[in-house]
């Protein structure tokens, strides 16, 4: 039995009279400032519609309107006033934030459960704190066409808070200095975040990013933002080679909160909870009362609920060769573009610490050729995998010794520099690094300096540590999948695509993200790359595009010139006709806020494709939504003794939530990786409205489909692969900015078809 996380609602009357009123979005703001607390007011879609608070309101905007409260621009106004509704309802309760209504447990803390057993507590670790974090929004649904209800939506997650003073952490010889700082009393309508910590000079602390040219603040006044990261560094610190024990300890008690069971129990405390709140007055004497748990059933003549078919991996262009498991299929067919890689006997550079050299060349060796009869034949080796002739390394140490952490970026950079300029005729290189080094300020990261030099030279690298490639042989041979897959894809192979039938004479998927450029939160945010990678229907990886550095303002225009480029390429690449049949789907994971994408997209296809009978989709992707999905019949995955996967929908369900939009689960029981993990949201997918091809049930197993598309593991990955590589570029375009030199144009042009961020 599938359910929502949240409760139904329901609404005693059924119309309510409005003022409405047509506003340009800039005069919002002002026009519900005038019209001061006697109003209640709802912006949608250019209008201002307002209802009196009480009888003495007075300055009221529009003509009347009757909104009927079953239909959906009444169910939006009656969700708006019960959104503003939950203040009152949890009066005891100081909000975190009041859209979505949003507030801490006060008597609930993971770090003090997880102490309890803990002897000789550190006086500081009471200072921090992981606190339930719940947030509770009104949804408008669509469960069956027409059918139109309200639902309150439950999420939780954690707050991470470090009350600890500056002054006390600097006694523990913890290092603050980079830090944030945040406010520990803010005032309606100032920031929160002050500026990053520099050093203690008497009572005030120096800053080294602030807003508005701050230097510095009384230390009284403010607190290090918490985050994993400072709770990382800090409770190292604190607790020394126990750290590692504790966090398993704080992972357990949250799983015991936000996984299956936890989810399900603080549910039904908060249904009951709302019951003896119920009905709750709203504006206009409206009342609604807080229902039971939603659940998703199937009625005659329509499903609301529908499990996808599961994927096949296909390793042919005939689409003979099809396997469910994909290195089985791998190991059987071998990888899609078999017959025509061209690269056969691939050259590597083996970047290696003159000090793990021997072990690195070792394990590499079993890499590329196999573990031969030392194990049974999990893993054949890389050559034998994917067809290979030979793959020769190259080795490269570098010499680490006496040299400074500070200094290790630039021991690779002039390894690999002296190197290549004698001789840069590689086709990849392995980049190996020691566990104290992999997590070095970026800056000065050999992770980041040895990828920027690499890439700038047209290699693309493949990334390991020490540690991982000296695990015991089970270990490695998993591993040793997921980077072999991974290199072959960088190197410009093809592993894998799907069985994806074809029914137009050309299709495409087409990811839309962008980077944003700023090196600190305290910049203005407004240097910003579009990046576009285009599929083929099938998942087959054609090229990925990075737009020219812009300011925010002028990221419209360049978007719609970077799509219009990329729509040609590919029309000249796949000879487009006229008169083809041409479909292209448009994945968005999240917009510019004000940027109509759709917009920019939808004009994009028209004017390249004006030869063509294009049938265009644009859809938003994504996880960053209020909805998540319980199955009630599943009881979980139980292995050495542990219980994984409790109330985890099966992987492949689709969920109707509103006419354009579904939930789509890409995360089944069998792939939650521990048992102290929460419920795995699903993907919402929704259909914009001037998408001129509207078969959601295609397009959403077209989605699922593209999650086992990621050449980055052998395991479908939980975005589909438009996101996913989006995300992956952005992420290293952000981190390599901070590396001395380093330049993007190279990604547009000798490693456009390459992998290289996987």
């Amino acid at each position: 039995m599938l359910q929502l996380n949240g409760f139904s609602i329901e609404i005693a009357g059924g119309s309510l009279t409005v003022l409405k009123s047509k506003i340009a979005p800039t005069d919002v703001k002002e026009t519900r400032r005038s019209l001061g607390d006697d109003w209640f007011t709802m912006y949608h879609e250019g209008h201002l519609y307002s209802l009196a608070k009480n009888s003495n309101a007075s300055g009221g905007l529009g003509e009347t309107e009757l909104l009927v409260l079953s239909d959906h621009l009444g169910l939006r106004f009656v969700k708006a006033m019960l959104d503003q509704a939950m203040r009152g309802v949890f009066e005891a309760y100081d909000p975190v934030r009041d859209r979505p209504f949003t507030f801490l447990a006060r008597n609930v803390d993971l770090v003090a459960l997880a102490a309890e057993n803990l002897e000789s507590k550190p006086r500081l670790l009471s200072k921090f704190e992981i606190r339930p974090k719940y947030e509770l929004e009104a949804k408008v649904v669509e469960f069956r066409p027409g059918e139109l209800e309200l639902m309150l939506a439950l999420n939780l997650t954690t707050r991470w808070i470090c009350n600890a003073s500056v002054d006390e952490l600097i006694e523990e010889n913890i290092p603050v200095r980079g830090m944030h700082l945040i406010r520990r009393n803010r005032e309606p309508g100032q920031r929160s975040l002050v500026g990053t910590f520099d050093r203690m000079e008497g009572d005030n602390a120096l800053l080294q990013d602030a807003y508005d040219g701050q230097d510095k603040i009384a230390a009284s006044q403010v607190r290090i933002e918490g985050s994993k990261e400072v709770f990382a560094t800090s409770l190292r610190r604190l607790l020394g080679n126990r750290y590692t024990s504790f966090m398993h300890s704080v992972d357990n008690e949250y799983g015991k909160l936000c996984g299956g069971l936890g989810f399900d129990g603080e549910l039904r405390k908060m249904q009951g909870f709302l019951a003896k709140k119920s009905p709750i007055q709203l504006h206009g004497g409206v009342e609604v009362s807080v229902g039971r748990r939603v659940q998703l059933t199937n009625q005659p003549g329509y499903k609301t609920t529908v499990e996808l078919p599961q994927s096949k991996y296909c390793f042919d262009r005939s689409r003979t060769k099809l396997h469910p498991y994909v290195w089985d299929g791998l190991a059987r067919f071998g990888p899609f573009d078999r017959g025509s890689f061209p690269t056969r006997s691939p050259r590597i550079l083996l970047v290696t610490p003159d000090s793990a050299s021997g072990k690195v060349s070792q394990a590499l060796k079993k890499f590329r050729d196999g573990f031969g009869s030392s194990q049974s034949s999990m893993y054949d080796g890389f050559l034998d995998t994917f067809h290979l002739s030979s793959a020769p390394f190259f080795p490269l140490s570098v010499k680490l010794d006496g040299v400074q952490r500070s200094d290790v970026g630039k021991a690779y950079r002039k390894a690999i520099e002296d190197k290549l300029a004698r001789d840069d005729d590689f086709d990849a290189a392995f980049n190996i690094l020691l566990d104290d080094h992999a997590n070095l300020p970026d800056s000065h990261n050999p992770y980041l300096v040895a990828k920027s030099i690499l890439l700038s030279h047209g290699i693309p690298v493949q990334e390991a540590r020490v540690s991982t490639l000296t695990a015991n042989e089970y270990s490695l041979q998993h591993t040793f999948r997921n980077v072999a897959t991974a290199l072959y894809a960088k190197m410009g192979g093809v592993p894998w695509t799907v069985d994806h039938g074809e029914t137009v004479d050309d299709e495409l998927v087409v990811g839309i993200g962008n980077a944003e450029l700023s090196g600190s939160r305290f910049e203005k945010r407004q240097r910003h790359i579009g990046i576009t990678t285009v599929f083929r229907g099938d998942g087959n990886y054609l090229l990925s595009n990075l737009s020219k550095e812009c300011r925010y303002e002028d990221y419209p225009d360049v978007l719609r010139e970077s799509t219009i480029a990329v729509l040609r390429e590919v029309k000249q690449r796949n000879n487009w006709l006229p008169g083809q049949t041409v479909r292209i789907v448009f994945h968005a994971f999240k917009p510019l806020k004000n940027v109509e994408i759709a917009d920019i997209i939808a004009s994009s296809v028209k004017e390249v494709g004006s030869e063509q009978t294009i049938e265009f989709a644009f859809l938003n992707v994504s996880l960053d939504h209020s909805f998540t999905l319980l199955d009630m019949a599943q009881r979980g995955i139980t292995k050495k003794n542990q219980t994984k996967g409790i109330y985890v929908p099966r992987r492949g369900m689709t969920v109707q939530v509103g006419r354009y939009t579904r939930l789509v689960t890409s995360i089944g029981p069998h792939m939650v990786k521990r048992a102290n993990l929460a419920l795995p949201r699903p993907l919402l997918i929704h259909l914009h409205k001037q998408s001129t091809y509207r078969d959601l049930s295609y397009l959403s197993e077209q989605v699922l489909n593209f999650t086992t598309l990621s050449w980055r593991s052998t395991l479908p990955s939980e975005k589909p692969v438009t996101i996913l590589y989006s995300s992956l570029i952005a992420d290293l375009l952000g981190r390599l900015k901070s590396v001395d030199d380093w330049s993007p144009a190279v990604l547009n042009t000798k490693l456009r078809n390459s992998k290289w961020f996987l």
